[in-house]
């Protein structure tokens, strides 16, 4: 079920308005969004920002679920504002199974969620190779996939851009031997796609 609650709209209503002010966001594609169904969000990663950036480019009908690492969740107020905006935890490394099980269980319910492909962070404009955690997503859920675009320098008062892509098709690899690294970068390639059309 989508997550509507006040506790995320007035989250995101903060942040909102940090980007609209800080960073004079714009967002198109908006129509590319799925009505219906979960949605796998992929967008390319260059700040701690870009969370901030894609909750506000999604309407509150969409709201937005992240991994975050575990140590965020131990800060006092950053802790309430995190779960508030509908972020969770996950450990170091690629154990965390409990993490992982939840971002499989929130995209068989209708659930949107947000991912990096890369799995780090990377200079904007640049991109690193694709990480196989967004094809093994992918592959587990039924979930649509959406590339994104964030496009700017981060500089306050320069105007960033969220660009929302057409849902990436992936069914011609769902068979394919080692389909969760194919899957991650076809993924990549089309967020590539969608930030280089645009800047």
């Amino acid at each position: 079920m989508k997550r509507t609650d006040s506790a995320y709209r007035l989250a995101r209503f903060v942040v909102l308005i940090i980007a609209k002010t800080v960073f004079r966001l714009k967002v198109t594609g908006k129509e590319n969004l799925p009505k219906d169904g979960s949605i796998l969000l992929c967008a390319n990663h260059s700040s701690n920002w870009d969370p901030v950036f894609l909750v506000s480019a999604i309407p509150t009908s969409r709201s937005v679920r992240y991994m975050a690492k575990e140590e965020l969740f131990k800060i006092p107020g950053l802790k309430q504002l995190m779960t508030a905006a509908g972020t969770y935890p996950v450990g170091r490394g690629q154990g965390d199974r409990q993490a992982l099980k939840r971002t499989i269980e929130l995209l068989k319910t209708d659930e949107t969620v947000g991912i990096f492909p890369e799995g780090t962070r990377s200079a904007p404009g640049e991109f690193t190779a694709a990480q196989p955690g967004v094809g093994f997503f992918a592959l587990r859920s039924p979930a649509q996939i959406v590339p994104v675009a964030i496009i700017g320098n981060y500089r306050p008062f320069k105007p960033m851009r969220v660009v929302i892509g057409k849902p990436v098709n992936i069914e011609d690899l769902r068979d394919q031997r080692g389909a969760a690294k194919a899957i991650s970068e076809r993924i990549l390639e089309e967020i590539k796609t969608v930030y280089y059309n645009h800047v």
